[in-house]
């Protein structure tokens, strides 16, 4: 009989499974040592924050124009853009349970960011004093709220995507989706 060991092996080898590094080798010793500053300099170029800094969504949201005088948590570890209007039905049905569930999401470290889909700042002054929301607002057409992390004009409204404090997108989806009525 045949001892098939060796074709295992070559075979093994040509998949990459298994290594022809000896056992007594180092692992990685071929590679050099990343330094913590170069590790500290790339985790900011790539727009991530430690503990305690500023992420790159609070980096945008910092720099916003808001309608109402609520200013945003730039310390939170998400961000919920909901997009809306006063003119949208399902909007006015949702804005009063954004609203009483604003401050156990902001105790989580999740923010409001309402982006209003209206065409004057009045409009959407109006619609945030309407419901007592305490969250920001800005306009959508508002510079800069096109540089926040993963925001695109949502197809139809209301709409939430949510994001990490990183800028990484978490959840995109409309509010109404699944909806009966």
């Amino acid at each position: 009989m045949m001892n098939r060991t060796p074709l295992f092996v070559a075979a093994l080898l040509c998949l990459g499974v298994v290594g022809t590094a000896p056992l007594s080798a180092k692992p990685h010793a071929d590679k050099p040592a990343v330094k913590k500053a170069d590790k500290k300099a790339a985790k900011e170029k790539s727009g991530k924050a430690e503990k305690g800094q500023k992420g790159a969504v609070a980096n945008v949201l910092k720099d916003l124009t808001y309608v109402t005088d609520a200013r945003p948590n730039l310390k939170a570890k998400q961000y919920k853009y909901v997009q809306s209007a006063t003119w949208c039905r399902f909007c006015n049905l949702k804005m009063p349970d954004m609203v009483k569930t604003y401050p156990q999401m902001r105790k989580q470290g999740i923010e409001i960011i309402l982006i209003s889909a209206d065409d004057t700042p009045e409009k959407a002054k109006a619609f945030m004093e309407k419901y007592n929301a305490p969250f920001p607002c800005v306009m959508r057409n508002s510079a800069g709220v096109d540089k926040l992390p993963c925001f695109r004009v949502a197809p139809s409204l209301p709409d939430v995507f949510t994001v990490s404090a990183d800028g990484i997108l978490l959840n995109d989806g409309s509010m109404m989706r699944g909806r009966k009525d």
